[in-house]
């Protein structure tokens, strides 16, 4: 957090010590210690989040199983962990900052967001709940916590807003990943974490249409599938299409393996023209269901790769401005392309430089180098014209190059 924004906190939380009285109290916390009956869970921000979310609400559901579970989500994700047992409702709201990457439209008082928001946050109020979390380090939600009116509410003033919480969480100073952070508040409770952790559930019929749409491209069904994902919702972690095409290129002729190349339906992609290399550009289930069939996935700092965690396909994943060890795959097979070397990160994604230099300074020798590392042990042939291949990498023997 930048000095500037430290003050911007002060000033909140004291302009609220004097409002908070003239507002109307909240219910008692008396008898909080019982187990609740009911959870605010709020994690309204990208789908990645999401995904970084589901160990925690599935220690949530291992501690109080009989308690109902409801999670604050942004408007258009609620369908991402229907049929996973761990949530039983979803509320939608569309958070003002949230929404946006540029620092005017995050608070343009004249959005209908702040509309949408209000909304939603009277509709937490009449659920009454008994217990409220929040993972986020950010007084913005630690507020939202508060306005709930749930009875106890857990989370981390750390980075202010400890007087809207009732259990302020003492952090865990070494900087964990997100996923422990968001643990670490049960941990704080003395609750364990389940023993058993689950992958993540698609339904039959997805599986199915997964299988057919991959044979109407004319893939095989027993075809090695390797996915290559160049998007990212931050510009500045984009790595960029040109190098992603450079290896799938390199892919394609070292290996007889598929590419499939991914992108959000609506957004334009240049897909390389390859053989075996696929376009696909589906609805969000649909996307899990083809990339659950993968073994690999190439891509950025993104939301598909936390979501790959989740399936357990491996993962190469380019990195730039963040830390990999705050928000990095997670997986035993997982590898991070990175250039460490460089003191301005992380910089929150509002590069200094008129590039993120992170980035561009990584080649794809890099990249192949980590995807030949994570596909050595698997059984993947060479193409029929392993002579002519270039001397980029070793000559493939019984496995990926």
């Amino acid at each position: 957090m930048t000095p500037r924004k430290w003050r911007l906190v002060c000033v909140f939380e004291a302009m609220m010590r004097l409002l908070k009285p003239l507002l109307s109290p909240l219910r008692s916390v008396e008898q909080a210690t019982e187990p609740p009956a009911s959870i605010l869970v709020v994690e309204y921000w990208k789908m990645g989040d999401l995904a970084i979310l589901v160990p925690f609400l599935r220690d949530l559901r291992y501690s109080f199983p009989q308690a109902r579970i409801s999670l604050l989500v942004q408007d258009g994700l609620e369908s991402f962990l229907e049929d996973q047992g761990i949530v039983d409702e979803f509320i939608p709201v569309r958070v003002p900052w949230a929404q946006h990457f540029n620092r005017w439209r995050k608070y343009n008082p004249f959005s209908r967001d702040w509309v949408s928001m209000v909304r939603s946050i009277l509709i937490l109020r009449s659920r009454r709940f008994d217990w409220a979390f929040s993972g986020r380090m950010d007084v913005r939600d630690n507020f939202i916590l508060w306005l709930s009116g749930a009875r106890r509410r857990i989370g981390y003033g750390i980075g202010g807003g400890s007087q809207f919480l009732t259990d302020p969480a003492k952090p865990d100073v070494s900087r964990p990943h997100r996923a422990h952070i968001w643990r670490h508040l049960l941990e704080g409770l003395r609750r364990s974490p389940n023993p058993e952790p689950r992958g993540f559930r698609l339904r039959d019929e997805e599986t199915e249409q997964a299988r057919s749409f991959l044979l109407s491209r004319g893939i095989p069904s027993g075809a090695f599938l390797i996915g290559i994902h160049p998007g990212a919702r931050i510009p500045t972690r984009r790595w960029g299409e040109e190098r992603f095409a450079e290896v799938a290129r390199r892919i394609l002729s070292e290996t007889d393996a598929h590419v499939l190349w991914f992108s959000e339906p609506g957004n334009s992609h240049n897909v390389p023209r390859m053989e075996r290399i696929h376009a696909v550009s589906l609805d969000f289930r649909s996307f899990l269901a083809v990339l659950s069939r993968c073994r690999l996935l190439v891509c950025n700092d993104s939301g598909p790769m936390h979501l790959a965690n989740l399936l357990n396909v491996p993962v190469v994943a380019v990195f730039g401005p963040q830390r990999p060890e705050w928000f990095g795959p997670r997986g035993p097979h997982d590898r991070v392309v990175i250039h460490p070397e460089f003191s301005c990160r992380p910089c929150l994604d509002y590069c200094v430089f008129d590039q993120p230099y992170c980035l561009r300074a990584i080649s794809c020798d890099e990249v192949c180098d980590a995807i030949r590392d994570v596909l050595r042990p698997m059984e993947l042939r060479a193409p029929e014209n392993a002579d002519a291949l270039t001397d980029e990498f070793a000559p493939p023997i019984s496995g990926y190059f």
